[in-house]
């Protein structure tokens, strides 16, 4: 798979939204996949919750990449985020977070899981892509910057 295949599409970006903790950042990101993955927000946001138990997805860098398998749901999904105000997310630099790439794929697609992990992972390990997506002003052109070829 390459990025041009990750399925983020514009209309699942929002930007500069007023989350300030963990907790209201996670209920954003399923309320975002609840449409695309035709699925109440509420399952998606326990998924989401439950991986986080487990340990922060949170990058480093401003970056947090909230993810879970899920039963139920047909393809993968992802959303991102952008707050207004950096988040603390438990990072491992200790650094507040303002972007926020979510991903659900189906509890079967684990292969697809953990290459999608690790493309967003080393695009967004890249600080002057980092730096663009903070500074963009339209969804569209996120999304540009994120699934172009690298």
């Amino acid at each position: 798979m390459t990025m041009a295949a990750l399925p983020l599409r514009a209309e699942a970006i929002l930007l500069d939204t007023p989350d300030q903790d963990a907790m209201s950042v996670l209920g954003r990101l399923a309320t975002l996949f609840g449409v695309a993955a035709a699925m109440p927000a509420e399952d998606i946001l326990q998924a989401l919750q439950n991986r986080e138990a487990q340990g922060s997805t949170a990058l480093g860098g401003g970056v947090a990449v909230p993810h879970a398998r899920l039963a139920g749901i047909g393809q993968t999904a992802v959303a991102a985020l952008r707050t207004r105000s950096p988040v603390d997310f438990s990072a491992p630099d200790g650094e507040p977070i303002r972007l926020f790439l979510g991903v659900l794929v189906p509890a079967s697609a684990t292969l697809e899981h953990l290459e999608i992990l690790s493309q967003l992972a080393t695009r967004l390990a890249r600080p002057e892509l980092r730096q663009q997506l903070l500074q963009v002003t339209k969804p569209a052109d996120f999304r540009s910057l994120l699934v172009e070829e690298a």
